[in-house]
């Protein structure tokens, strides 16, 4: 008989050709164990631990791309006493919130708790941010501000944007269509976006995929591509609604070490949005619960307030 041999290794790519099964542990925990030969299982775990173990920096702005100067001094985000009624049905109320440059926040509530709200307050999409007392990216809301001022400066990814997501495109330009804003590519990019683009793809270690159609990946490596092209524009604030929806346990488990090298490694402040709390991501120390008692704020940062 074969005598079984166990190897203990830190990098995926280190195993030798003999090696017929893989076990993945982190966390002091057994995470996955797959077959060689099932060739999804091993390219979606050697993408998990080369967004987890790759010492690649995040890419730098396109310097021609440059968005309106923010005050360092003034919050990205900060809204009084808020409240969203639809005539006797009030969705919340009293809520005030604030957030800080490069400040990490999750988001949690079920649904009809008014979390869709909540955002559409920041974005500008709500009718009643108006009659709120909401200041974002150094605008008071109702003062004239367009709301493509505000947009400018958000990165937002939800499973409704992935759905509309079905032009003709391919793997790399889906990415370089977020220095416009644009579902699809319309306008000429510059070969510094091209190259801004590329190193994304190396991040996300789906460089050999660039010239792929978007439609033809799987949900998973979507929702990242969406990640990335949210990104390039080096956003304040990137908004991530329920990204992890409709995900298995690998696919989710790749957008959430995506997102912790986001906040390891950026100056973007990250908003994660979901149905439970139990999610736990690395880098996201702040909590707003809607529809619960238990919301949370660090004591230590009074002026990062959540209130209900």
């Amino acid at each position: 008989a074969e005598l079984p041999i166990v190897m203990v290794l830190n990098r995926f790519d280190e195993h030798p050709e003999f090696i017929t099964h893989v076990a993945y542990m982190d966390g002091g925990r057994l995470q996955k164990s797959i077959s060689i030969k099932d060739e999804s299982a091993y390219a979606e775990l050697y993408q998990l631990l080369h967004l987890k173990t790759s010492e690649i920096d995040l890419p730098g702005s396109d310097p021609s791309f440059q968005l309106p100067q923010l005050k360092p001094d003034e919050p990205l985000v900060r809204i009084r006493d808020a409240k969203i009624a639809y005539g006797d049905t009030i969705i919340f109320e009293n809520i005030s919130w604030t957030i800080q440059a490069a400040q990490h926040w999750q988001l949690t509530g079920p649904n009809g708790s008014g979390k869709t709200g909540l955002l559409t307050l920041i974005t500008g999409d709500h009718p009643q941010c108006y009659v709120n007392d909401i200041f974002v990216f150094g605008f008071q809301r109702g003062q004239g501000e367009s709301i493509w001022q505000i947009k400018q400066y958000i990165g937002y990814v939800s499973t409704a944007l992935q759905w509309e997501y079905r032009v003709s495109i391919s793997v790399r330009n889906v990415v370089i269509s977020g220095f416009y804003d644009s579902i699809g590519l319309y306008s000429k990019f510059t070969d510094e976006q091209f190259q801004i683009a590329e190193q994304w793809l190396q991040v996300l270690g789906m460089q050999h995929r660039a010239d792929e159609p978007f439609n033809q990946l799987s949900h998973g490596d979507q929702r990242l591509l969406l990640i990335a092209r949210a990104m390039v524009k080096h956003p304040p604030l990137l908004i991530l609604d329920e990204p992890c929806l409709g995900l298995d346990d690998m696919n989710r488990q790749l957008v959430l070490a995506l997102i912790e090298k986001i906040c390891a490694g950026s100056n973007t402040a990250v908003l994660y949005v979901n149905h439970h709390s139990e999610d736990r991501i690395r880098g996201i120390e702040h909590h707003l619960s809607l529809g619960a008692t238990d919301q949370m704020v660090p004591p230590s940062e009074p002026s990062s307030s959540a209130s209900s």
